[in-house]
């Protein structure tokens, strides 16, 4: 199967093509998935990255999928239930260190950048975060070879223009969770992949893992926003409970300041 056999229902059609070009990055330094997989996708918008493992394992795969803004839960369930075959559960909350209501900024036209983490005070650096990132994403032929052509600074032009977008933001009150609590409810009994893609909001993900759970998790991959930050805390987080971690960053991660810790027993 290829990435391209599940036509996924979108909010943004050109987000799924750039969700596709990340999805690669999370099997990389000893991740790896059997058939039969418990696997948790947090941070799932519209299943991009659950759609992917769905694929990799041929359907032999249990996956929770955590979406807690309202339209992209509503794409997402939509999603598991045309195309998973019943193995998706989509989840309508996110996962937090203890039970909560946030405020979360939804982009209506670039869904991919909501966050709790950010508002109307910070999105003018966030786009320009975004841009440098998109900016190297193109440079490296990412996104189709042919703009690789354009001269960076016209680039930037461009894409800064695109994502003007990030201004329109709405405001959803939204219910987040512990992640132990979830384990409880659902009854899952082992997590062979935590992925975490929660914009800025990981290490809050971690924390709501009680002790008595953290047996249960074989391997996972978080990106991290603010890299140089918050590196080497997550890593630490995986290193005290006995996992081998690699912490990574591609020039694209760089420009963006965001990297991936992958955490393997």
């Amino acid at each position: 199967m290829t990435m391209d056999t599940i036509d996924l229902h979108s909010i943004n059609p050109w987000e799924v093509s750039f969700l596709r070009e990340e999805v690669g990055a999370y099997f990389a330094h000893g991740v790896e998935l059997a058939p039969g997989a418990t696997v948790l996708d947090v941070g799932a918008n519209i299943g991009v990255f659950s759609a992917a493992v769905y694929e990799r394992l041929d359907g032999d795969v249990r996956i929770y999928a955590f979406e807690p803004l309202p339209p992209l839960h509503a794409t997402l369930d939509r999603n598991g239930r045309d195309f998973f075959g019943g193995r998706l559960t989509a989840l309508p909350y996110g996962l937090a260190a203890a039970e909560d209501e946030l405020d979360f900024s939804y982009f209506p036209a670039a869904t991919i950048f909501s966050s709790s983490w950010r508002d109307a005070g910070n999105v003018e650096a966030e786009r320009r975060r975004v841009t440098a990132s998109v900016v190297e994403m193109i440079r490296r032929g990412g996104l189709g070879a042919g703009l690789r052509r354009v001269p960076a600074p016209i680039l930037r032009g461009i894409v800064g223009r695109k994502l003007r977008v990030m201004r329109e933001l709405e405001t959803h009150r939204v219910r987040v969770r512990p992640l132990s609590a979830v384990l409880d409810e659902q009854r899952i009994e082992r997590v062979d992949l935590l992925k975490v893609d929660v914009e800025g909001a990981e290490l809050d993900v971690l924390r709501g893992l009680e002790d008595r759970h953290w047996p249960l998790v074989r391997q996972a991959v978080v990106e991290v926003e603010g890299w140089r930050r918050h590196r080497d805390t997550v890593r630490d987080v995986f290193a005290a409970r006995g996992f081998a971690v690699e912490a990574a960053q591609d020039p694209v991660q760089e420009a963006a300041d965001i990297g991936m810790v992958f955490a393997v027993r």
